[in-house]
């Protein structure tokens, strides 16, 4: 969940080991800090980044947002997947 950021201020980048988060979240302009004692929601840009168990299929890799909550799915490599390649001739 990526509270108070709408997901057109949210980078999701993966590689085959990695996925980052990274956006900006905008602060209320109507809040002075003398109108509260604790504040648990920092405003401003963020980056998270996750280290993966394994590695992904980058190119069918999806995120999607709903009320506030980002789903990003990340397909496995089918490791027992094998091509046969033909060998040319370089005459």
């Amino acid at each position: 969940m990526v509270a108070g950021v709408r997901p057109n201020n949210l980078d999701v980048s993966i590689a085959r080991d990695r996925c980052t988060i990274s956006g900006h979240r905008e602060g209320p302009h109507d809040i002075h800090p003398d109108d509260y004692y604790f504040q648990e929601l920092y405003w401003g840009s963020f980056s998270r980044s996750v280290e993966l168990p394994e590695e992904i299929e980058v190119d069918a890799a999806e995120a999607s947002e709903s009320h506030g909550l980002l789903t990003i799915t990340l397909p496995k490599i089918k490791k027992d997947r094998e091509t046969t390649l033909e060998v040319h001739s370089g005459n």
